[in-house]
């Protein structure tokens, strides 16, 4: 009898489960594509390195899978709860005709895990059909081709995903019961005329504590922008504090000042339904501004991580022509200047370990970036290239003022030209009083750009040097070409050894030969008297990059469109909710003469009101932090922060409009069936 009755309710409200239906489903799905990516490896074509970067993302993923499915079983409780308000004149008369609260509790149980299974049916097998899509993708962003078209199912993906969901719906259940038997029958019947209690009556002190909130997120920003997400010191932590508590009371007074505002102009106020749609969205925010609040900063952060994640997956991608110059580098720090002599010993040692390398090279280039010193105890120091052009850095000049005490680094020309030819650019000269300034790094380029144009001059050991050409941009952080034999007089502690080669013939496949070999030598501690301590290849970095790329991408849409789903499916169960509640003052409005075209105009206001309002404070968190994010982000790559703003901002908005859209045509359907 029960299982009737609950089947019965599924198939009587269908449409009040239609977007809490689709959103498990969608959740389930992505859940099980993601947690599937280890098995793609039977379609994909990958060597040891990808294997490796795929193994590493499964891990990442599945880590990030716990919070997601904490992330969906709030939502999944929250959408329970909203779907048993509005049967609470039910389960009243459920009570009344004696039945007993663990009876009308069995109804729902069985209900609960009927929507469940028929979720977790549909979602896993839309996830194992979408699934493979995501492997073509996987190859795609690899740069890898696939074996052939088969079939991918990922067994343990399958049991991970039914697992989850059974615990979230099991707690669901225990939460329901232990809901219902708190409830009371006259409660119960009397639900509907229950009236929302107004928490900030007083409209001057709802826009004194708006303006206040303003104030607040001002406050966070600066220091946020100050910092730039450098260091966790206090300045960041007061910012997310500030963020938090500014975005709380933000919405807290948010209701009280638009009504007040809207109240300004009387024209705008008492035309068409637009008093008692503000009055709706007053008593509505004023009574979940808590949830409005969560959201706003769920939303924040997915459109943060879409944005910030595409963005530096493109940049790494763009990035890789200027880190694969060379086949194959060795590299290694030293307390000691590069030495001929060492390179001949090295390339002795690979002979005697079969590397032929003389025969194997078409180019040996090798060129030692030394310094003296470390971090403010060094004695030839960056400060005369920054200071006066703190202004050119996206930095802020408290940061690079930091910078003064940064090592110069040095390299000798001849050494430095063998590197311009093997690229294909001009040698330069140079005469005992002058140097070369040179730089790649993103962040510092605009001011030795500066540097460079001011003629800066520098001064070492009471020697000044007069900079010749304009910035060059071919060699690493910020370098300072001189003379081989100033840089012999100069004092230097520390020095990075690179050994760069261009190989004969198959460059892929000598430099893996290489690789493999000389790595093991190295962990095995079979070189003790080798000056370099690592081998890279272009290879590797292509590989390397790509794979960082690829993990940065699938995190970034993975959290992004859980959080973004969650936020509209809450705000939409939110606004049916409302309007089912609300059915009698539709009714009200009806029987004065409003039309229904006004009725549904007003109720099309109200949802896109109420979907935009945290999305528009979302939306200003998001351009400060992604602002700032992009100078952290720089270390890795030059992002394109518009283009990827605006492909997250499409993305949301077109998942808002679906989900407005729904909620819009089922309140429409609530409206007309009563």
């Amino acid at each position: 009898m029960y299982s009737k009755i609950a089947f019965s309710n599924v198939k009587k409200s269908i449409r009040d489960y239609t977007i809490y239906f689709l959103t498990l489903t969608f959740g389930i799905c992505l859940f099980y594509m993601f947690n599937s990516v280890q098995a793609q490896q039977a379609v994909l074509k990958l060597n040891a390195s990808q294997k490796s970067m795929m193994h590493l993302m499964s891990v990442i993923i599945n880590g990030i899978s716990v919070f997601v499915a904490i992330i969906l079983g709030f939502l999944i409780v929250y959408a329970n709860q909203f779907l048993m308000k509005r049967r609470h004149q039910e389960m009243g008369i459920y009570l009344l005709l004696g039945m007993e609260k663990r009876q009308v509790s069995k109804i729902l149980l069985i209900e609960t895990l009927l929507i469940g299974v028929l979720a977790l049916i549909a979602g896993l097998v839309a996830g194992v059909f979408l699934s493979q899509g995501l492997a073509m993708l996987t190859a795609k962003m690899f740069a890898v081709q696939m074996k052939e078209f088969k079939f991918v199912f990922s067994q343990t993906a399958f049991i991970q995903t039914i697992l989850y969901f059974a615990i979230i719906f099991i707690i669901v259940m225990i939460f329901n019961g232990i809901t219902i038997s708190k409830y009371k029958l006259i409660n119960l019947l009397n639900s509907a005329k229950k009236n929302q209690k107004t928490r900030l009556k007083n409209p001057i002190l709802s826009v004194i504590l708006f303006l206040i909130s303003i104030g607040i997120l001002g406050i966070a920003y600066h220091l946020i922008q100050k910092n730039q997400m450098l260091a966790v010191d206090n300045d960041f932590k007061i910012s997310v504090l500030l963020g938090v508590a500014g975005t709380f009371l933000f919405f807290f007074s948010l209701s009280g000042f638009l009504l007040e505002l809207a109240k300004r102009s009387k024209k705008f106020y008492y035309n068409g339904l637009n008093m008692f749609v503000l009055r709706q969205i007053n008593s509505k925010i004023t009574t979940t501004f808590v949830s409005m609040s969560m959201l706003c900063l769920m939303l924040f952060l997915a459109i943060s991580a879409f944005a910030t994640g595409s963005g530096l997956a493109s940049s790494v991608k763009t990035d890789l022509e200027d880190m694969t110059k060379f086949d194959c580098t060795f590299y290694g720090l030293s307390e000691k200047g590069y030495q001929e002599e060492q390179q001949q010993k090295f390339i002795k040692k690979l002979d005697d370990l079969g590397l032929t390398i003389k025969k194997d090279a078409k180019e040996i280039l090798p060129i030692t970036i030394y310094q003296n010193g470390t971090f403010r105890k060094c004695r030839y120091k960056m400060e005369p290239l920054l200071k006066g052009r703190e202004k050119y850095s996206d930095y802020t000049k408290d940061y690079v003022k930091k910078l003064y005490e940064t090592p110069l680094t040095f390299a000798k020309l001849s050494e430095y030209n063998k590197i311009r030819k093997a690229i294909g650019e001009k040698e330069l000269t140079l005469k005992s009083d002058e140097y070369i300034l040179n730089c790649d790094y993103g962040n510092l380029i605009p001011i030795m750009e500066k540097a460079a144009s001011d003629k800066q001059k520098l001064t070492l050991d009471g020697k000044t040097y007069k900079m010749k050409y304009g910035l060059q941009k071919d060699t690493y952080m910020v370098t300072v070409i001189l003379n081989d034999e100033i840089i012999q007089s100069l004092k230097i502690d520390y020095s990075t050894l690179y050994l760069n080669l261009n190989w004969k013939g198959n460059a892929q496949k000598v430099s893996r030969k290489y690789t493999e070999y000389l790595k093991q030598m190295i962990i095995n501690s079979k070189m003790p008297n080798s000056p370099y301590s690592a081998i890279i290849s272009k290879e590797e970095v292509y590989e390397q990059s790509t794979g960082l790329s690829t993990i940065i991408t699938y995190i970034a849409i993975y959290i992004g469109l859980v959080f973004l789903i969650t936020c509209a499916a809450v705000l939409a169960l939110q606004q049916l909710s409302e309007n089912a509640d609300n059915i009698e003052k539709y009714k009200l409005l009806s029987k004065i003469g409003t039309s229904q075209k006004m009725i549904n105009h007003a109720i099309k206001a109200q949802i896109i009101l109420y979907f935009c309002l945290p999305l528009s404070l979302a939306l200003v968190h998001s351009y400060v932090g992604i602002k700032t994010a992009k100078i952290l982000i720089s270390t890795l790559g030059q992002i394109n922060i518009t283009q990827a703003a605006v492909q997250s901002l499409i993305l949301v908005i077109v998942i808002y409009i679906g989900y407005m859209i729904a909620t819009y045509l089922g309140s429409k359907s609530m409206l007309k069936e009563k």
